[in-house]
């Protein structure tokens, strides 16, 4: 190992012994200390030497004064044989002896061991503890080193090993970065904190780290496409082990897989160093739970692919995106012993012991922890029942939040939220949590100024609120809570148009609650009443078998015809848009200009690309194989296990050869390849029997498909002044037909 000029001659020693442990970490360097050093700790090394003067057990030592209590934290040590009860009992009593010269009230370890029950015993024999708060994460993934790389990427996923071809076929690049490119880290770091809901340090954090580490046992990795940086990540190595720390990526050009590259660079890197094992640093505790379950007290590694867990099925929230990730590399599953304390103050640590059951009682945090409460939560005390409400101003924290209650709508999705701001709407996020914490509901409130010359305002939460329609409770505390919003927003009125069964004993109750708050049935239904679903949980032959013959006949012929249907992308908006309008003139909608369509468009495409995102969305085209011109189109949108038929258009030409049969089959297939059980058909007659419904004949048309009708409760409005409420359904569209020919 090199010298870091940096260093005192002891700190050089000692980090040769770390290098040589067997129990090597990084946290367990001097320039681990002199990082955290920087920042408000500060550092010991305390170490037991032989009778020839080296090293034969030690550890670093942070302090840190935290509420006026002095805190002693040793992170992946301390360095011993655990087994030699006299080497580790002489190092654990000169490490007290420092804790308390220091003025600690505790001495807290997290040593770099195996869960096991032998381990725990161990460390309980000693006179430690386990801690009530962990500071590293307790489980991670590390990837076994050893072989060429072929053998590596052998082990990883079949779409992994793709993704790190594709990226370097799509042109990505990385190298290591030097002093100037931390400005770009930063950027890369803020954005990432921002999309993922977490805090970053700062760049001065970040430079210190980079000033001690690199390049003697760290690199800054940039993946870059034509000289834009698109990711990074920052890896650390000491001993036989390379420690992906630190990553961010932009939310631009996702789809060239930079990520996937910088992995496999920093693979190449660690390989190069001589490390024989790649830890990716912190997956949710409950895997590392699973894994040790298989595991048992052997020493046997847990392949992450092996585990009887669906990662498809995992929230989007914390860590559990990073885990679906992180899995794919082929790597094994380990769970360490955790944090375990040693205390010094009896009184001091009862205060400690008060403080976490307080912080994680839940009323305010913010931590990286998996399962701690990061909502600010403000009480209300007139609901119905205890829970709180709380703003949400991060994606990731939304999307956190929606997974946790059942049946998010798309157009409660955050994307749904940034599409509509472009068109003058406002939109804000709630959370409605129980008194544990437990998200009980969640909407997306959208409020805008209709007519720029009027002060009114109108607010509408499409599709939503989210929440079990069963649970009377929370309905009556989520309704009182809009009325509220609607109140301080200054609203006329609110509209609400959730996807709950009319007929069924949920919707009958539901209609009731809302006519005995003063609810009323909207003239206004922005979003069609009733619509119809194909259920995608079945196999596609008898998905198939489920459609008229007709309708099989009209797939396969359009096949024979020479209709091919292709997965189309932003170059092709335009086109789509296109025939679109030729609908629209055909069939007699309206439709809006091409730019708002762009930006919904691309901003589902986008979302698309990100396979952490439940939300995205597919532009699927049908050309014959003659022209390749499009003659007919769809788009998708999709959220979660749910996928939604939003737009179609076709042309009059080659209308005979069925493109719109094999469009919807291709549409199913690219549904259920994302994981979605449901398709939504976007739209049916508001009445099956009434012959003159304009969407008698698209319902014809649907049906065919196995499409299975529902009928929803509809739109409702709550307005906070009854009177005015029905004036403005009078005279608005008055207003707005004047307004039309006034600029027409």
């Amino acid at each position: 190992m090199k010298n870091n000029p940096l260093q005192t001659t002891y700190e050089i020693i000692w980090d040769a012994f770390v290098d040589a442990h067997p129990q090597a970490h990084i946290l367990q360097t001097s320039g681990w200390g002199s990082l955290k050093s920087a920042f408000g700790w500060w550092s010991r090394i305390v170490t037991i030497s032989g009778t020839n003067g080296s090293i034969q057990a030690g550890a670093l030592m942070l302090f840190r004064k935290v509420a006026g209590l002095t805190l002693a934290y040793i992170p992946k040590g301390p360095l011993t044989d655990w087994h030699d009860r006299e080497l580790t009992a002489r190092l654990l009593a000169d490490l007290r002896a420092e804790a308390q010269r220091q003025g600690a009230i505790l001495l807290k370890i997290e040593p770099d061991l195996p869960d096991s029950g032998s381990n725990r015993a161990l460390l309980a024999s000693y006179g430690f503890r386990p801690s009530p708060q962990t500071v590293q994460p307790r489980s991670t993934v590390w990837i076994d080193l050893r072989g060429d790389e072929e053998t590596i990427l052998g082990r990883m996923k079949s779409k992994w090993r793709y993704n790190v071809r594709l990226a370097e076929r799509k042109g990505v690049t990385v190298r290591a970065g030097g002093w100037d490119d931390l400005r770009h880290f930063q950027a890369l770091m803020a954005e990432t904190g921002e999309r993922d809901a977490f805090d970053v340090h700062s760049i001065d954090y970040y430079r210190k780290a980079f000033e001690i580490f690199v390049p003697e046992q760290g690199v800054f990795l940039f993946a870059e496409f034509e000289g834009e940086p698109l990711a990074a990540i920052v890896v650390l190595h000491i001993g036989e082990t390379a420690w992906y720390l630190w990553g961010a990526s932009s939310n631009r050009q996702r789809n060239r897989m930079p990520n996937h590259a910088l992995q496999w660079a920093a693979i190449d890197w660690a390989r190069d160093r001589g490390a024989t094992r790649y830890d990716l640093w912190g997956i949710p505790d409950e895997v590392g739970q699973v894994a040790l379950g298989i595991r048992g007290d052997t020493d046997d590694p847990v392949r992450a692919e092996d585990l009887p867990v669906d990662v498809n099925r995992f929230p989007d929230g914390d860590l559990w995106g990073v885990f679906r990730f992180k899995e794919g590399f082929g790597g094994s599953v380990e769970r360490f012993v955790g944090a375990w304390d040693l205390p010094i103050s009896a009184v001091g640590y009862g205060v400690y012991q008060l403080g976490l059951a307080v912080k994680d009682g839940g009323l305010v945090t913010g931590d990286r922890g998996l399962g701690k409460r990061i909502m600010r939560t403000i009480s209300n005390p007139q609901s119905p029942i205890p829970c709180h409400q709380s703003p949400i101003t991060s994606p990731h924290l939304w999307r956190v939040t929606l997974s946790a209650l059942p049946a998010p709508h798309v157009l409660q999705s955050w994307e749904w939220g940034e599409i509509k701001m472009q068109t003058g709407w406002q939109a804000e996020r709630y959370a409605v949590t129980g008194s544990d914490g437990t998200p009980r509901a969640a909407f997306q409130f959208l409020w805008r100024q209709p007519i720029a010359q009027l002060p009114l305002r109108v607010g509408y939460i499409p599709k939503g609120p989210v929440l079990d329609w069963e649970d009377d409770e929370a309905v009556d505390a989520v309704l009182a809570r809009i009325e509220d919003l609607c109140r301080a927003q200054g609203c006329l009125f609110v509209k609400i148009d959730p996807d709950v069964a009319e007929g069924e004993r949920t919707g009958r109750r539901l209609r009731a609650l809302l006519h005995k708050r003063g609810w009323r049935f909207s003239p206004e239904q922005i979003q069609f009443k009733n619509t119809a679903y194909t259920d995608l949980t079945v196999d596609e032959e008898s998905l198939m078998m489920a459609f008229k013959s007709k309708w099989r006949y009209n797939v396969r012929l359009a096949e024979r015809r020479g209709i091919e249907i292709r997965e189309g992308d932003g170059e092709d908006l335009r086109a789509f848009y296109e025939l679109y309008k030729e609908t629209s003139e055909r069939d007699g909608f309206l439709v809006r200009p091409f730019d708002y369509y762009k930006i919904t468009w691309e901003t589902m495409l986008a979302a698309g690309a990100n396979p952490q995102n439940p939300a995205g969305g597919a532009l699927l085209l049908a050309e014959h194989r003659e022209d390749a011109k499009p003659v007919a189109g769809l788009f998708l949108f999709r959220y979660g296990e749910r996928a939604w038929y939003f737009y179609g258009a076709s042309s009059e030409r080659r209308r005979r050869d069925m493109p719109n049969h094999l469009l919807q089959w291709r549409a199913m297939q690219w549904a259920k390849a994302q994981g979605c059980t449901l398709y939504d058909w976007w739209g049916a007659p508001t009445h099956l029997d009434d012959p003159d419904d304009s969407m008698q004949g698209v319902w014809a048309f649907k049906e065919g498909f196995a499409a299975d009708f529902r009928s929803h409760i509809g739109a409702w409005d709550w307005s906070p002044q009854p009177l005015l409420w029905s004036v403005y359904h009078r005279a608005m569209p008055l207003v707005l037909d004047w307004m039309r020919r006034r600029h027409g």
